[in-house]
């Protein structure tokens, strides 16, 4: 295989059918995200065997090799496996995987030997949409709380659905959280918030949705999320600011977009933490259904 070329927008359009091969989970696999994560990660893609393949180049091992093919349910995984393995061959790289779940993990066990490894920091959140819309039960009363105070502190709030009348909104939230950084963004940061910039250029492109919240007609947060398969959406982006975010905007506009009429997926994959303690805080505290766990790993064939 010799066609493989970086993610652009046609590749999007052209696999958007894998958003319905599948009961998949893992953020990895939204069409969106393999388009706007391709320049951070060096990912490669190509078609081969009825699949959506790709390949990951980034500076770690666990963002490095192979992707589980996307593919048909009806597939032959292990002849596709099997060019992969041709793949890496003709390239002179190790034939290794990364970012699969157990599913996938075992799928590939099936037919090669692969020395598996994982890290806690890269397991996908999930949760119930219901969950996540009614914050109903003891254990979430406080985010009940931060949404009866945003709402008693500020007037006129108003939720909008994300389209390309009010995509600026967003990204002058974007822009704005981007600000309040101050000397601690990086470059991690500012790649995050070019990707904000492209994702809300090419919303219909990509098939993205979400929401804006504003106060006083003023927008105070967003997020932009995307179809993972017929099941589960991904939250790519969430933002908010300021004052808004220190009270309470960011569980604000979390519930009104699992409560908004684009979603009707029974789950909401909200990503990994990547190992930042604040971040895993903050989304251990909705109390996910579940994580998905993924592996990276090189084969011992």
């Amino acid at each position: 295989m010799t066609d493989w070329h970086t993610p652009d927008i046609e590749s999007v359009r052209a696999n958007a059918w894998t958003a319905d091969c599948g009961k998949r989970f893992g953020s990895d696999t939204a069409p969106a995200n393999i388009f706007l994560l391709g320049g951070k990660y060096d990912i490669r893609v190509t078609r081969a065997g009825g699949a959506l393949l790709r390949y990951y180049d980034g500076k770690t091992p666990n963002r490095r090799g192979y992707g589980f093919p996307l593919c048909g349910k009806d597939s032959d995984i292990a002849d596709i496996l099997a060019l992969l393995r041709d793949d890496a061959e003709e390239h002179g790289i190790p034939f290794g995987f990364c970012l699969c779940d157990e599913r996938q993990k075992a799928a590939i066990d099936a037919v090669f030997r692969v020395d598996w490894k994982s890290t806690d920091d890269d397991s996908d959140y999930i949760y119930k949409r219901e969950s996540l819309a009614t914050l109903a039960g003891k254990k979430l009363h406080r985010k009940r709380n931060h949404i009866s105070g945003f709402r008693r502190m500020y007037d006129d709030i108003e939720y909008r659905p994300l389209g390309n009348d009010n995509s600026a909104d967003a990204l002058y939230v974007a822009e704005k959280w981007f600000a309040g950084r101050g000397d601690s963004a990086g470059d991690d940061e500012l790649g995050e918030l070019d990707c904000i910039r492209t994702a809300l250029g090419n919303i219909s492109a990509l098939g993205l949705f979400g929401g804006v919240l504003y106060v006083g007609g003023k927008p105070v947060a967003m997020t932009v999320a995307s179809a993972i398969s017929g099941c589960i959406v991904d939250v790519h982006y969430e933002k908010a600011y300021g004052e808004y975010a220190e009270n309470g905007a960011f569980t604000v506009i979390n519930q009104c977009f699992a409560s908004s009429d684009a979603v009707t997926a029974e789950y909401i994959n909200r990503e990994e933490d990547m190992g930042i303690e604040g971040l895993r805080t903050a989304k251990e505290s909705y109390y996910p259904a579940f994580k998905v766990r993924k592996y990276y790993g090189v084969c011992k064939c």
